[in-house]
């Protein structure tokens, strides 16, 4: 039974059970959903077009030691066949490659050097291609990965899309720092409807930003979000000119990525500037402002209690 209760939808059932489903769009966490449910379902659940984003792994990995039986299959089928029950085990989760390339780009922006305990190469493919292209460094050693500064960065044109492409979680902060970049970057989002809200914010900071909506022949092919979720006023692309110089405002943060987008920021910007609603901050990244203390960086949390 499906309920839509004052926003939120309700779900129940007494039994689950095992069946086929295919996915109209590629969806990470909707991929996630179904395997945790069909786990304990009675018989077999066949997932199509299921995304291929390295936590979904990770979480495969992870019940398959709990006594799921969960296998992915070629073109992008997950096969499942339910069990009775999981049982505990131990698991070390992967290092979250968002957190790593919030540190890089920091780095960068503020012509830094930085070492990232534990941060995987492999996982972060298409964001190194990039910092290569914008004229950025790296290194890969044992320990993680290494980012640092050296000369001007260029502007470099960036489009999201699923695993293995440029994720749409990093977005937001290689937009912010090609603000720094010299040159016109042309930034797209694919998988998202509306993720250039903070941008608002980046303007009000000196950012020269241009948001546009891109020509595509086949809209429906070319974007992974659900077309109905658009709104007409709804922008997909940004052209981002550099460098500009920031300066500190007070800013309210409205999600987790455009908090740690909004820290960057403020980071480059002179003067200083003031975050409200910083939970959203703490909800995605632990100690955020204190690793970025240890860094170097002025940071104070205000409790306005």
């Amino acid at each position: 039974k499906v309920k839509n209760i004052d926003g939120f939808v309700q779900l129940e059932c007494q039994v689950l059970k095992g069946a086929k489903y295919r996915f109209a769009k590629n969806t990470h966490t909707g991929t996630e959903t179904l395997i945790m449910a069909a786990v304990l379902a009675k018989g077999t659940t066949l997932l199509e077009n299921a995304a291929l984003e390295i936590e979904v792994d990770d979480l495969i990995d992870f019940l398959n030691k709990m006594g799921a039986k969960i296998k992915r299959l070629p073109k992008r089928m997950i096969k499942i066949e339910g069990v009775k029950k999981l049982k505990g085990t131990i698991h070390k989760a992967i290092p979250d490659r968002n957190e790593a390339v919030s540190y890089a780009c920091a780095a960068l922006a503020t012509k830094g050097d930085i070492i990232i305990e534990n941060a995987r190469a492999e996982h972060l493919t298409a964001f190194l291609d990039k910092v290569k292209e914008a004229g950025g460094h790296y290194e890969t050693d044992h320990y993680g990965l290494r980012f640092w500064y050296e000369k001007p960065l260029k502007a470099t044109d960036v489009s999201t899309s699923p695993h293995p492409g440029f994720m749409t979680d990093w977005q937001a902060l290689w937009t912010t720092l090609m603000t720094q970049a010299q040159g016109q970057s042309e930034i797209i989002e694919t998988v998202y409807e509306y993720r250039f809200a903070f941008t608002q914010d980046l303007l009000k900071m000196g950012a020269k930003i241009k948001l546009f909506n891109p020509k595509v022949k086949n809209p429906e092919k070319f974007y992974t979000f659900n077309l109905d979720d658009d709104q007409t006023n709804n922008f997909h692309a940004a052209r981002v000119f550099g460098p500009t110089k920031l300066k500190g405002k007070e800013l309210r943060v409205t999600d987790i990525r455009a908090g740690a987008t909004l820290m960057l920021a403020a980071l480059l910007a002179e003067g200083e500037s003031i975050l409200l609603d910083e939970g959203h901050i703490q909800r995605g990244y632990e100690d955020l402002d204190l690793k970025l203390k240890e860094l170097g960086a002025q940071i104070k949390r205000i409790n306005n209690d």
